[in-house]
């Protein structure tokens, strides 16, 4: 299961949504064997799509030119 967390986005024009940060993981080859490891976030709408953050680590885009940004930058 997906660890979510709730953030309030923020659009340039004023408009806020509510977004959950969803933990992004992919599978490791180690020694011991495969592991998954955390590797970034990822942005889950109420619609239910999964959106990646930019490069920033702080804002993403829901459709072209409407940008929304997070109050802090995640890790």
């Amino acid at each position: 299961m997906k660890k979510m967390e709730k953030v309030l986005a923020k659009a340039v024009n004023g408009r806020e949504i509510v977004v959950s940060l969803v933990a992004s993981k992919k599978m490791q080859n180690t020694r011991e064997g495969f592991k998954w490891v955390e590797v970034g976030k990822h942005v889950l709408l109420e619609c239910g799509q999964e959106i990646e953050l930019n490069v920033d680590g702080r804002s993403f885009y829901t459709d072209i030119h409407e940008m929304f940004r997070l109050p802090h930058r995640v890790n």
